[in-house]
C-alpha cells in the first residue's frame, strides 16, 4: 500500500487559505485511480516526507486530482473551457448553453467556475508542501538526482496551473498588463496573499519555470543504454523537462516576450528534428493504414509531452462524443467539421479529418477521443503536445524569417497528410497568421481551451462562431464570489 497527503484548500474568513493539516491516507490500485479509506489512518506530514517516495506519492496525488471532472476530466479538458473556443456545435437545450453564451453567472456556470478556480489552487496547495518539505529534506534520502527532479515537477507544476489561471481569470498582457494578476501562491500557510498585476504575476510564473527547467535538466533516469546509444523514454504522465520547455515558450508569448518564446519552443523543436532520442515523435503514417479503429493512435500520443491518464475516460469520452450524450453532445457538425479542416480545398485527407471523425448512428461524431475495447491508447488525455511549439515558433517568425515560419507550418501539414499541398513560400507575415489560426482550430479541438486561448492573447475581436463580441467579459471569467467578498480578489 502506498500513501499521499491530501490537503484540500478552503476559505477560512477570507481569501484563499489552505486547510492545515489534512492528511488522508488513499491506496493506488492503478495510475491514477486512488481510494480513500479510513480517515482515521492519518499520518503526520513530518512522518510521510521522512523518504522519497513520500514526496513522489505527494506529486501523484496531484496528478489524481488533475484528472478528476472539476479539473483535465472535463471542465479544464473537454468540457466548459474547450466550449469557449466555440469548435463545438452546442445544442440549445445542453448544459453546456450557458458557457456557450459566455453566461458565467449562470448557477451552474458559477459552480464549475468556482470549482475550477478551488482545485486549481488545491493542486497548488500540494506542490507547496513538497516544496516545503524538500528544501529541508536530508538530501541522502534520494536517489540519483531524484532530488533536483522531484523538486523541478513540484516548481513546474506550481507555474504551470497559476499560468492556467491567468489564462482564465486575468487580463492577457495585449489587454492590460497592469490589470490584477491571480494570486501567486508559493508557501502553504493561512496568510492571505495579495494581487499583483498581470506583468508582475507573469515574471513570478516565469521565474519558477526557469528554476523548474534548471532542476529538471537533471533528469536522466529515464535514460538507458541501447547496444552504446542513450536512448530516452520520456514519461509523459509527469511534468517533464520538455514540458517544461514548451510552457515556458507558451508563458512567453502570452507576455508577447517572442524572443524567449522562440528560444524554449526550439528546445522542443531541434532535437526532433536532428533526429535525436526525446521520447516523442510525430504520429507514424503507418499507424494512420490501419485498418481496425482501436489500433489507430488517434490523440497521435507519441506527440504529447505531457498527459494525464484518466481511468474512467470510457465514461466521459464514449458519453460527450457519442450519440450516448443526447443534447450534451460534444461534437463540430459535419459542415462545421468540413469548414475547420478545408475540405473545400482537397484537405479531406488531412488525417485529423479523415480519420478523427466517424458514424455514431445517424451521425458523424469525433472519434480522437473514443474509448475502444483493445486499443493501448484508452485514457490518454493531452495536456501539451509538441505541435505548440512548432506553431509558437512560426509565429514568433513571421516578422523576421518568414520562409521559415511557413516551413515549420508545412512540416506540421506534412505529418497531418497534407504533403501534396505545401504552403506558399511567398506568404506575408498576415497569411502566416492566419494559417497557425487554422491550424489552432484543427490541431487543439476538444483540448483545454486552447483555441479560446488564442483568440484571448492576441485580444481578438471575435471568436468564430459566437454570438457574443468578446471583450473582458468574455475572456476574463470572474473570481468566485465568496473569494472576492471575504479576500477583497478582483479582476
Amino acid at each position: 500500500m502506498k500513501t499521499t497527503m491530501i490537503y484540500q484548500v478552503t476559505k477560512m474568513g477570507k481569501g484563499i487559505l489552505p486547510l492545515c493539516c489534512i492528511a488522508l491516507l488513499a491506496m493506488l490500485t492503478s495510475c491514477n485511480d486512488w481510494l480513500d479509506v479510513n480517515p482515521k489512518s492519518q499520518i503526520k506530514e513530518e512522518n510521510h516526507f521522512e523518504r522519497e517516495g513520500g514526496y513522489q506519492d505527494q506529486l501523484t496525488g496531484i496528478y489524481t486530482k488533475m484528472t478528476t471532472k472539476d479539473m483535465y476530466g472535463l471542465n479544464m479538458g473537454i468540457g466548459f473551457v474547450e466550449v469557449l473556443s466555440h469548435t463545438y456545435d452546442i445544442n440549445p437545450n445542453s448544459d453546456w448553453r450557458y458557457a456557450n453564451d459566455f453566461n458565467y453567472t449562470e448557477k451552474t456556470s458559477e459552480s464549475t467556475i468556482s470549482s475550477i478556480w478551488s482545485s486549481c489552487y488545491s493542486c497548488i496547495a500540494n506542490a507547496n508542501i513538497v516544496l516545503r518539505n524538500i528544501e529541508k529534506a536530508d538530501p541522502n534520502i534520494f536517489t540519483g538526482q531524484n532530488y533536483h527532479i522531484l523538486r523541478g515537477e513540484a516548481l513546474g507544476l506550481r507555474a504551470f496551473l497559476h499560468l492556467e489561471l491567468m489564462r482564465l481569470f486575468a487580463c492577457a498582457p495585449s489587454m492590460d498588463g497592469n490589470a490584477n494578476g491571480v494570486p501567486y501562491v508559493t508557501e502553504y500557510s493561512t496568510n492571505v496573499v495579495p494581487q499583483k498585476s498581470v506583468n508582475e504575476t507573469m515574471q513570478l510564473i516565469i521565474k519558477d519555470l526557469l528554476d523548474a527547467h534548471t532542476e529538471l535538466a537533471y533528469d536522466t533516469l529515464n535514460t538507458h543504454d541501447y547496444y552504446g546509444s542513450q536512448i530516452y523514454t520520456m514519461d509523459r504522465n509527469r511534468f517533464s523537462y520538455y514540458a517544461c520547455c514548451a510552457t515556458l515558450a507558451r508563458a512567453y508569448l502570452w507576455m508577447g516576450d517572442k524572443q524567449n518564446a522562440l528560444k524554449y519552443a526550439m528546445e522542443v523543436i531541434e532535437p526532433r528534428e536532428n533526429e535525436k532520442e526525446t521520447g516523442y515523435s510525430w504520429v507514424h503514417y503507418t499507424n494512420m493504414q490501419q485498418t481496425n479503429r482501436n489500433e489507430l493512435d488517434m490523440a497521435f500520443t507519441t506527440e504529447h509531452l505531457f498527459q494525464l491518464i484518466i481511468n474512467d475516460w470510457e465514461d466521459i469520452g464514449n458519453f460527450y462524443f457519442t450519440k450516448n450524450g443526447g443534447a450534451n453532445v460534444l461534437n463540430p457538425s459535419d459542415a462545421n467539421a468540413q469548414a475547420i479542416y478545408e475540405v473545400d480545398l482537397g484537405y479531406g485527407n488531412d488525417y485529423r479529418y479523415l480519420k478523427g471523425y466517424e458514424q455514431d448512428g445517424e451521425k458523424r461524431y469525433m472519434a480522437k477521443f473514443w474509448y475502444l475495447a483493445g486499443s493501448t491508447y484508452n485514457n490518454r488525455y493531452p495536456i501539451i503536445r509538441m505541435t505548440e511549439a512548432w506553431y509558437i515558433a512560426a509565429e514568433c517568425q513571421k516578422d523576421t524569417n518568414a520562409k521559415e515560419a511557413i516551413r515549420l507550418l508545412n512540416e506540421v501539414r506534412e505529418n497531418r497528410n497534407l504533403s501534396l499541398f505545401p504552403l506558399s513560400e511567398d506568404l506575408n507575415a498576415t497569411q502566416i497568421q492566419d494559417e497557425i489560426y487554422k491550424e489552432y482550430r484543427k490541431e487543439f479541438i476538444g483540448e483545454c481551451g486552447q483555441l479560446f486561448f488564442y483568440y484571448k492573447r492576441l485580444n481578438l475581436p471575435e471568436i468564430k462562431g459566437a454570438s457574443v463580441r468578446p471583450g473582458k467579459q468574455v475572456y476574463v471569467l470572474p473570481i468566485p464570489s465568496t473569494d472576492q467578498e471575504f479576500g477583497g480578489y478582483s479582476n
